[in-house]
Protein backbone atom coordinates (compact mmCIF):
# COMPACT_ATOMS: atom_id res chain seq x y z
CA UNK A 1 0.00 0.00 0.00
CA UNK A 2 1.19 3.85 -0.99
CA UNK A 3 0.52 6.34 1.60
CA UNK A 4 0.37 10.03 -0.29
CA UNK A 5 -0.29 12.68 2.19
CA UNK A 6 -1.40 16.31 1.60
CA UNK A 7 -3.18 18.46 -0.38
CA UNK A 8 -6.02 18.30 -2.83
CA UNK A 9 -7.48 21.08 -3.94
CA UNK A 10 -9.21 22.95 -7.15
CA UNK A 11 -6.91 24.77 -9.60
CA UNK A 12 -9.11 27.71 -10.84
CA UNK A 13 -7.90 28.20 -14.68
CA UNK A 14 -9.23 30.98 -16.48
CA UNK A 15 -11.52 28.27 -18.84
CA UNK A 16 -13.03 26.75 -15.56
CA UNK A 17 -11.71 24.72 -11.77
CA UNK A 18 -9.76 21.16 -12.41
CA UNK A 19 -9.05 18.83 -9.11
CA UNK A 20 -5.77 19.32 -8.93
CA UNK A 21 -2.54 19.39 -5.73
CA UNK A 22 0.57 17.35 -6.14
CA UNK A 23 -0.21 14.42 -3.43
CA UNK A 24 -3.57 13.78 -4.90
CA UNK A 25 -1.87 13.60 -8.63
CA UNK A 26 0.34 11.49 -7.51
CA UNK A 27 -1.85 9.28 -5.66
CA UNK A 28 -4.54 9.44 -9.03
CA UNK A 29 -1.81 8.29 -11.21
CA UNK A 30 -0.56 5.12 -9.10
CA UNK A 31 -4.37 4.51 -8.52
CA UNK A 32 -5.41 3.95 -12.54
CA UNK A 33 -1.74 2.21 -12.62
CA UNK A 34 -3.66 -0.30 -10.51
CA UNK A 35 -1.13 -0.02 -7.33
CA UNK A 36 -3.33 0.36 -3.50
CA UNK A 37 -3.58 3.42 -2.82
CA UNK A 38 -4.72 5.46 0.52
CA UNK A 39 -4.97 8.56 0.20
CA UNK A 40 -4.70 11.28 3.13
CA UNK A 41 -5.69 14.49 3.42
CA UNK A 42 -8.75 17.32 4.34
CA UNK A 43 -11.16 19.52 3.11
CA UNK A 44 -14.39 21.22 3.51
CA UNK A 45 -18.17 20.76 4.23
CA UNK A 46 -18.82 22.67 1.19
CA UNK A 47 -19.63 22.04 -2.27
CA UNK A 48 -16.01 21.98 -3.49
CA UNK A 49 -15.62 19.11 -0.58
CA UNK A 50 -18.47 17.25 -1.78
CA UNK A 51 -17.01 17.29 -5.18
CA UNK A 52 -13.97 15.94 -4.31
CA UNK A 53 -15.46 12.91 -2.51
CA UNK A 54 -17.52 12.66 -5.52
CA UNK A 55 -14.40 12.57 -7.69
CA UNK A 56 -12.03 10.08 -5.27
CA UNK A 57 -14.77 7.61 -4.77
CA UNK A 58 -14.83 7.62 -8.57
CA UNK A 59 -11.35 6.81 -9.19
CA UNK A 60 -11.73 3.61 -6.47
CA UNK A 61 -10.32 5.68 -3.22
CA UNK A 62 -11.74 4.85 0.10
CA UNK A 63 -13.54 8.14 1.14
CA UNK A 64 -13.75 7.40 4.36
CA UNK A 65 -10.51 8.05 5.60
CA UNK A 66 -11.34 11.33 3.98
CA UNK A 67 -11.15 14.41 7.01
CA UNK A 68 -13.67 17.17 6.48
CA UNK A 69 -13.46 20.89 8.35
CA UNK A 70 -16.68 22.55 9.07
CA UNK A 71 -14.90 25.59 9.54
CA UNK A 72 -12.39 26.07 6.76
CA UNK A 73 -12.81 25.71 3.03
CA UNK A 74 -11.52 23.19 0.39
CA UNK A 75 -8.40 24.08 -0.84
CA UNK A 76 -8.11 26.35 -3.72
CA UNK A 77 -5.44 28.10 -6.36
CA UNK A 78 -5.63 29.81 -8.89
CA UNK A 79 -3.66 28.97 -12.07
CA UNK A 80 -2.42 31.36 -15.40
CA UNK A 81 -0.47 29.76 -18.00
CA UNK A 82 2.33 31.60 -19.85
CA UNK A 83 2.47 31.51 -23.95
CA UNK A 84 4.64 28.91 -23.17
CA UNK A 85 1.63 26.61 -20.92
CA UNK A 86 3.86 26.54 -18.02
CA UNK A 87 1.58 27.33 -15.07
CA UNK A 88 1.67 30.19 -11.76
CA UNK A 89 0.43 29.65 -8.82
CA UNK A 90 -1.10 31.90 -6.16
CA UNK A 91 -2.45 29.63 -3.35
CA UNK A 92 -5.01 30.21 -0.99
CA UNK A 93 -3.92 30.17 2.50
CA UNK A 94 -6.30 28.82 5.52
CA UNK A 95 -7.69 26.47 4.10
CA UNK A 96 -8.93 22.53 5.07
CA UNK A 97 -6.23 20.97 4.51
CA UNK A 98 -3.92 23.03 6.75
CA UNK A 99 -5.78 21.36 9.47
CA UNK A 100 -5.28 17.65 8.70
CA UNK A 101 -5.58 15.62 12.11
CA UNK A 102 -3.62 12.17 13.31
CA UNK A 103 -6.63 10.98 13.44
CA UNK A 104 -7.76 7.49 14.54
CA UNK A 105 -8.13 6.01 10.80
CA UNK A 106 -4.58 7.69 9.84
CA UNK A 107 -2.97 6.26 12.74
CA UNK A 108 -4.86 2.59 11.24
CA UNK A 109 -3.38 3.42 8.07
CA UNK A 110 0.28 4.15 9.16
CA UNK A 111 -0.25 1.12 11.26
CA UNK A 112 -0.82 -1.25 8.25
CA UNK A 113 3.25 -0.82 7.47
CA UNK A 114 2.41 1.05 3.90
CA UNK A 115 5.40 0.49 1.58
CA UNK A 116 6.13 4.11 1.16
CA UNK A 117 4.23 7.59 2.12
CA UNK A 118 4.38 10.50 -0.13
CA UNK A 119 4.37 13.85 1.58
CA UNK A 120 6.04 17.92 0.14
CA UNK A 121 6.14 21.11 1.83
CA UNK A 122 3.11 22.29 0.83
CA UNK A 123 0.67 20.48 3.53
CA UNK A 124 3.64 21.39 6.01
CA UNK A 125 3.01 25.48 5.69
CA UNK A 126 0.92 25.23 9.44
CA UNK A 127 1.48 23.94 12.16
CA UNK A 128 -1.48 21.97 12.68
CA UNK A 129 -0.52 19.86 9.24
CA UNK A 130 2.90 19.97 9.67
CA UNK A 131 2.94 17.91 13.22
CA UNK A 132 0.74 15.34 11.57
CA UNK A 133 3.06 14.50 8.54
CA UNK A 134 5.82 14.06 11.34
CA UNK A 135 3.82 12.03 13.20
CA UNK A 136 2.67 9.71 10.32
CA UNK A 137 6.50 9.68 9.63
CA UNK A 138 7.86 9.26 12.94
CA UNK A 139 5.25 6.37 13.39
CA UNK A 140 5.56 4.65 10.11
CA UNK A 141 7.51 1.14 10.33
CA UNK A 142 11.32 0.48 9.91
CA UNK A 143 11.02 -0.79 6.06
CA UNK A 144 8.76 2.14 4.49
CA UNK A 145 10.36 3.84 2.14
CA UNK A 146 9.79 7.59 2.54
CA UNK A 147 9.21 9.40 -0.65
CA UNK A 148 9.35 13.66 -0.78
CA UNK A 149 8.62 15.76 -3.46
CA UNK A 150 9.41 18.94 -2.44
CA UNK A 151 7.59 21.34 -4.26
CA UNK A 152 8.24 24.68 -2.67
CA UNK A 153 5.66 26.62 -3.33
CA UNK A 154 5.76 30.98 -2.86
CA UNK A 155 5.52 31.76 0.80
CA UNK A 156 4.63 28.12 1.56
CA UNK A 157 7.37 26.64 2.88
CA UNK A 158 10.83 27.42 5.73
CA UNK A 159 13.84 26.41 6.11
CA UNK A 160 12.72 24.32 8.94
CA UNK A 161 9.65 22.45 6.78
CA UNK A 162 12.55 21.55 4.40
CA UNK A 163 15.29 20.41 6.86
CA UNK A 164 12.52 17.81 8.26
CA UNK A 165 11.48 17.12 4.94
CA UNK A 166 15.03 15.69 4.36
CA UNK A 167 15.29 14.27 7.87
CA UNK A 168 12.37 11.23 7.03
CA UNK A 169 13.18 11.31 2.99
CA UNK A 170 14.73 8.08 1.05
CA UNK A 171 13.70 9.01 -2.59
CA UNK A 172 13.69 13.15 -2.63
CA UNK A 173 12.74 14.88 -5.95
CA UNK A 174 13.24 18.34 -6.73
CA UNK A 175 13.59 20.57 -9.95
CA UNK A 176 16.34 22.88 -11.20
CA UNK A 177 14.77 25.82 -9.30
CA UNK A 178 14.11 23.93 -6.08
CA UNK A 179 17.47 22.76 -6.29
CA UNK A 180 18.62 26.52 -6.54
CA UNK A 181 16.19 27.02 -3.61
CA UNK A 182 17.62 24.55 -1.20
CA UNK A 183 20.96 25.67 -2.15
CA UNK A 184 20.18 29.05 -0.87
CA UNK A 185 18.75 27.69 2.18
CA UNK A 186 21.56 26.20 3.12
CA UNK A 187 23.98 28.86 1.96
CA UNK A 188 26.05 26.49 0.08
CA UNK A 189 27.91 27.66 -3.15
CA UNK A 190 29.54 24.64 -4.62
CA UNK A 191 28.43 22.75 -8.21
CA UNK A 192 25.00 21.20 -8.01
CA UNK A 193 26.26 17.40 -7.89
CA UNK A 194 28.65 17.64 -5.13
CA UNK A 195 25.93 19.43 -3.25
CA UNK A 196 23.69 16.88 -3.87
CA UNK A 197 26.15 14.40 -2.91
CA UNK A 198 26.15 16.24 0.42
CA UNK A 199 22.96 15.86 0.56
CA UNK A 200 22.56 11.94 0.22
CA UNK A 201 25.20 11.87 2.78
CA UNK A 202 24.28 14.23 5.28
CA UNK A 203 20.57 13.15 5.21
CA UNK A 204 20.72 9.63 4.38
CA UNK A 205 18.94 9.62 1.26
CA UNK A 206 18.83 6.15 -1.06
CA UNK A 207 17.86 8.57 -4.46
CA UNK A 208 17.28 11.89 -5.66
CA UNK A 209 15.42 12.76 -8.65
CA UNK A 210 16.78 16.19 -10.46
CA UNK A 211 14.04 17.36 -12.99
CA UNK A 212 15.15 20.28 -15.86
CA UNK A 213 12.11 20.83 -18.00
CA UNK A 214 13.50 21.19 -21.90
CA UNK A 215 17.05 19.72 -20.45
CA UNK A 216 15.60 16.06 -19.28
CA UNK A 217 16.22 14.52 -16.22
CA UNK A 218 19.19 13.26 -14.02
CA UNK A 219 18.55 10.13 -11.17
CA UNK A 220 21.43 10.22 -8.53
CA UNK A 221 22.12 6.67 -6.53
CA UNK A 222 24.51 4.71 -4.50
CA UNK A 223 25.11 2.98 -7.89
CA UNK A 224 25.84 5.90 -9.96
CA UNK A 225 24.09 8.64 -11.92
CA UNK A 226 21.52 8.14 -15.21
CA UNK A 227 20.06 10.71 -17.20
CA UNK A 228 17.43 11.16 -19.98
CA UNK A 229 16.47 13.28 -22.28
CA UNK A 230 13.52 14.86 -22.15
CA UNK A 231 10.23 13.46 -24.45
CA UNK A 232 9.38 15.09 -26.97
CA UNK A 233 6.17 16.19 -28.24
CA UNK A 234 4.39 18.64 -30.27
CA UNK A 235 1.29 18.96 -29.00
CA UNK A 236 2.12 20.54 -25.60
CA UNK A 237 -1.53 21.85 -23.82
CA UNK A 238 0.18 22.78 -20.96
CA UNK A 239 2.81 21.52 -18.63
CA UNK A 240 0.10 21.45 -15.08
CA UNK A 241 0.96 17.72 -13.36
CA UNK A 242 4.08 16.81 -15.08
CA UNK A 243 6.37 16.76 -12.19
CA UNK A 244 3.32 14.77 -10.40
CA UNK A 245 3.17 12.22 -12.78
CA UNK A 246 7.14 11.85 -13.42
CA UNK A 247 7.00 11.01 -9.66
CA UNK A 248 4.30 8.94 -9.84
CA UNK A 249 6.55 6.55 -12.12
CA UNK A 250 9.24 6.99 -10.31
CA UNK A 251 7.64 5.70 -7.15
CA UNK A 252 5.97 2.85 -9.18
CA UNK A 253 9.53 1.91 -10.76
CA UNK A 254 11.50 2.21 -7.08
CA UNK A 255 9.10 -0.25 -5.48
CA UNK A 256 8.93 -2.82 -8.55
CA UNK A 257 12.42 -2.95 -8.89
CA UNK A 258 13.20 -1.11 -11.96
CA UNK A 259 16.70 -0.41 -13.41
CA UNK A 260 17.34 3.16 -13.10
CA UNK A 261 17.71 3.86 -16.76
CA UNK A 262 14.29 2.30 -17.38
CA UNK A 263 12.33 4.03 -14.68
CA UNK A 264 13.60 7.49 -16.37
CA UNK A 265 12.76 6.34 -19.50
CA UNK A 266 9.23 5.58 -18.37
CA UNK A 267 8.68 8.62 -15.85
CA UNK A 268 9.89 11.08 -18.99
CA UNK A 269 7.63 9.34 -21.51
CA UNK A 270 4.73 9.80 -19.14
CA UNK A 271 5.14 12.87 -17.89
CA UNK A 272 5.42 13.99 -21.63
CA UNK A 273 2.34 12.16 -22.44
CA UNK A 274 0.58 13.70 -19.68
CA UNK A 275 1.52 17.30 -21.11
CA UNK A 276 -0.89 16.72 -24.23
CA UNK A 277 -3.77 16.90 -22.10
CA UNK A 278 -5.06 20.09 -20.71
CA UNK A 279 -4.75 20.23 -16.60
CA UNK A 280 -2.99 17.56 -14.21
CA UNK A 281 -4.97 14.82 -14.14
CA UNK A 282 -6.60 12.58 -17.41
CA UNK A 283 -10.77 12.44 -17.34
CA UNK A 284 -10.31 9.48 -19.17
CA UNK A 285 -9.28 6.34 -18.20
CA UNK A 286 -8.34 5.11 -21.74
CA UNK A 287 -5.28 8.06 -21.24
CA UNK A 288 -3.39 4.92 -19.36
CA UNK A 289 -3.83 1.49 -21.13
CA UNK A 290 -0.22 2.22 -22.98
CA UNK A 291 1.39 2.40 -19.63
CA UNK A 292 -0.63 -0.29 -17.84
CA UNK A 293 1.43 -3.08 -19.08
CA UNK A 294 4.44 -1.60 -17.36
CA UNK A 295 3.53 -2.47 -13.56
CA UNK A 296 3.94 -6.22 -14.48
CA UNK A 297 7.40 -5.21 -16.26
CA UNK A 298 5.95 -5.74 -19.37
CA UNK A 299 7.20 -3.94 -22.42
CA UNK A 300 10.53 -1.83 -22.67
CA UNK A 301 9.95 1.64 -22.67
Amino acid sequence: MILPVGEILFDHFPDGKRLGGAPFNFAAHLKAFGLPVTFITRVGMDDDGNAVLDALARRGFDIDIIQRDAHHATGRVTVSLDDHGVPEFTIVPDVAYDYLAYSDAVAAAVAQGPEMIYYGTLIQRSETASATVMKILENRPPSTRCFCDLNLRKNCYDQNSITKSLVHCDILKLSEAELSILKNQFNVQTVDKLFIDDLMHNFAIEWVSLTSGPRGSTLFTGDGVFSAEPSVSENVVDTVGAGDAYAAVLAAGYLRGWEPARILRRATRFAGALCGLSGAIPEDMVFYRPFLNWMNDGGES
